[in-house]
């Protein structure tokens, strides 16, 4: 272990701070994690992480690197009631006025409740060996002298007691309420440029009873209307101990009730009746829970013209995305990993080389959402003068996947962050999306084919 690889300090136990925390712990000789919430042992939603009791995707891409680094967490997620999932083919995906065609597509997911996933990467990380966490207690700014920054000033919330906590690294991930601006800003590097696209969205969750044979035996559903003419969405997503976590969704502010007739009823607006039919025959096993999130954000960290050594911010701190499309969890994960391999190259320029990767990384997610968010009209945003040209495309991707299996897997390989958007393009997937022909009667959502060397 090298002299200026003693101790590591992470700020925040979301995810991304998890997933930072085990990388570090290979790098360095201690990882200190530093949270204010006091952190249960259990799965629970806890108040830093509002969004914890609503539906969460964790998307192939993700679910590779959390099994990479967490060997065997998967198979005991499942010995707990969390089942293993095929994102294709054990989940109906209505998009654009129709199912995508459900089919054996080798992309791996785990249907489980992201306070149990979260609890379950907190178990793994609290038993590491060099990992220690610090929580109920507050950050009050990392401490920078000399362009370098070199510990954490916290205090414990119980007692107010106050203390600096010396560091060779500090890892921001206390999410898109991150101090960092300010805190750049301050120590003489200026402020990174942010771009935002405000969405507006809104969500309201219920835990409903799971039986079997529910969804056409699916373990999911994803409906969503289409813009720019509808801006509901819905997601009933299986969990441990026979659950469905079923949320509602709408952007621009028209957001789903929390009264149970209203949320009901807002859920048969939607334009196919799978996620209302399961609503209206399943008992609810709690209250419905809301949340609001204003604005897809956007931290150009990797464009700062300077950036303090010892330093480094990640996860939603970085870039977070409207939640309707399901890619934080994953972006973070891979993140984690960029951060591992840059460590791996040694610590010269760290800050720029890690940047420059996170910022490749955000930017398929980043135009992905932030591309279906501006099919709206009020939603405001710069719109390259391509980009009714390649909606239209796009559109008929979504048309053709509905049948055929081929073009289907090659979008989900694009919306598990697996591939890059400009994949659609590539002469044969654009020859079958553009010479296609639906069959008859078109596939559906309980259409399941198996489809052989897909990758």
């Amino acid at each position: 272990m090298t002299r200026d690889r003693s101790h590591a300090i992470v700020l925040g136990a979301s995810m991304a701070g998890l997933l930072a925390a085990r990388v570090l712990s290979d790098h360095y000789g201690r990882v200190t994690i530093v949270e204010r919430d006091a952190l249960p042992a259990d799965p629970a939603t806890r108040k830093g992480v509002p969004q914890g009791s609503h539906a969460h995707g964790l998307l192939a891409s993700g679910y590779r690197v959390l099994d990479a680094y967490f060997p065997g967490m998967m198979d005991e997620l499942e010995a707990a009631g969390a089942p293993r999932a095929d994102v294709v083919g054990d989940c109906l995906w209505f998009q654009y006025g129709g199912y995508k065609l459900r089919h054996h597509s080798s992309l791996g997911g785990m249907a489980v409740s992201r306070p149990a996933l979260e609890a379950a990467v907190r178990a793994r990380v609290r038993a590491l060996d060099r990992v220690s966490v610090l929580d109920g207690h507050a950050v009050e700014r990392p401490v920078c002298e000399g362009g370098r920054v070199g510990g954490v000033v916290v205090t414990d919330v119980r007692s107010r007691d106050m203390r600096t906590l010396a560091a060779d690294l500090v890892v921001d991930a206390t999410g898109r309420g991150s101090q960092s601006p300010k805190w750049l800003e301050q120590w003489g590097f200026g402020r990174p440029a942010t771009e935002t696209v405000r969405v507006d969205v809104g969500y309201a969750t219920r835990i409903l009873e799971r039986r079997p044979g529910d969804l056409k035996g699916a373990l999911c559903a994803i409906i969503a209307s289409t813009p720019p003419a509808g801006s509901r969405y819905a997601a009933a997503l299986a969990a441990e101990g026979d659950r469905w976590v079923v949320t509602l969704a709408g952007m621009l502010g028209d957001c789903p009730p929390t009264d149970e007739d209203g949320w009901l009823e807002w859920a048969r607006s939607l334009p196919t009746t799978d996620v209302y039919e399961l609503a209206r025959t399943r008992p609810a096993l709690g209250p419905i829970a809301s949340y609001r999130f204003p604005a897809n954000q956007r931290r150009r960290y990797e464009r700062m013209k300077r950036f303090p050594a010892g330093y480094l911010v990640t996860g939603d701190a970085v870039c977070s995305f409207n939640p309707i499309y399901g890619q934080g969890m994953s972006t973070a994960a891979m993140e984690a990993r960029a951060l591992d391999e840059c460590l791996a190259e040694g610590g010269d320029g760290l800050a720029r080389r890690y940047f420059g990767r996170a910022a490749k990384i955000a930017d398929i997610p980043w135009l992905i959402a932030t591309g279906e968010d501006l099919r709206y009209p009020e939603v405001e945003g710069r719109r390259p003068p391509w980009t009714a040209l390649v909606n239209r495309y796009l559109e008929r991707v979504h048309r053709v996947a509905t049948f055929d299996a081929d073009v289907c897997r090659r979008f989900f390989d694009v919306a598990n962050l697996l591939a890059p958007p400009a994949s659609l393009l590539a002469p044969g997937t654009a020859r079958r999306v553009l010479l296609a022909r639906p069959p008859q009667p078109a596939g559906t959502g309980g259409l399941t084919v198996s489809v052989e060397g897909a990758s």
